[in-house]
């Protein structure tokens, strides 16, 4: 229904202000994405597959894990949040990685063939950390709630200033039912680029403190730009587009390597 498209935009902006990033993220103009997508431009094609065996690709993963684990203890008490992570290689040519329940994050073989180095595997188990560490996943169930919430009351108020006579009790029971679940879903994806953003940039003072290449450990982004055919990134997108991270990851080498205490700041 047209009203129902009304209240859930209401919802998303009203869910705008419910929370935000954690840690300070370094600020990337229109210029400095702009010159990340001409560096990344015509390579969709390009994609290089390096042919590692499972036995070989789960130890590239669990040694960078152990790595990362290592130097978590303190970005952990920093934030406040838990620190313990089971990373796991999923053997499944789906190119993914994935920050779960219970501090659960899954590497598929599908994103580590197109990884040159560990340092690159790294900088993807970094992001997944990152979530765990700025406690994204407990933000999404929150905002989820929310949104199912704020959705429902919407819905509600419509129909009852429309005085009902469109319905049925059993209708408009249903059409906020669906208007809460609808709500829950954009509950849980806001302001999912800022917390993609957030953890890449605590990934970043992950790997600099477990010492590897920074540069090197970029060319995920790079990857990740060839596999997405967007230039920009839109408010609904629950990644921000390739060049945008680029550049953000750019901005993020910048300041760990000025960071005295190599924490984010708050």
């Amino acid at each position: 229904m047209r009203v129902r498209g009304v209240l859930l935009l209401l919802c998303m902006t009203v869910l705008s202000g419910c929370a935000g990033a954690q840690f300070k993220l370094p600020q990337v103009t229109e210029a400095e994405i702009s010159q990340a997508a001409l560096a990344v431009a015509g390579k969709t094609n390009s994609l290089e597959v390096y042919d590692r065996t499972n036995g070989e690709s789960r130890e590239m993963v669990e040694r960078a894990a152990k790595r990362l684990r290592r130097v978590a203890p303190e970005l952990c008490q920093h934030a406040g949040t838990s620190c313990f992570f089971n990373v796991v290689y999923v053997d499944d040519d789906f190119p993914n990685a994935l920050a779960l329940e219970g501090g659960r994050i899954e590497i598929y073989r599908g994103l580590l063939q197109y990884l040159r180095s560990e340092d690159e595997l790294a900088a993807a188990i970094g992001h997944e950390m990152g979530h765990h560490i700025a406690e994204h996943l407990q933000e999404k169930q929150q905002n989820a709630a929310i949104g199912a919430v704020i959705a429902g009351i919407l819905t509600a108020g419509a129909i009852a200033a429309t005085g009902g006579n469109s319905y049925n009790p059993y209708q408009a029971q249903d059409t906020i039912n669906q208007s809460m679940r609808l709500g829950a879903s954009i509950g849980a994806i806001s302001f999912s680029k800022e917390q993609e953003r957030e953890a890449d940039l605590v990934g970043a003072y992950l790997l600099e403190r477990a010492g590897y290449d920074l540069v090197r450990a970029g060319r995920l982004y790079a990857v990740i730009s060839a596999m997405d055919d967007k230039t920009r990134s839109s408010w609904l997108d629950t990644h921000p587009a390739g060049p945008e991270r680029v550049a953000a990851w750019r901005k993020a080498i910048a300041e760990v390597r000025q960071s005295d205490d190599l924490l984010p700041d708050q």
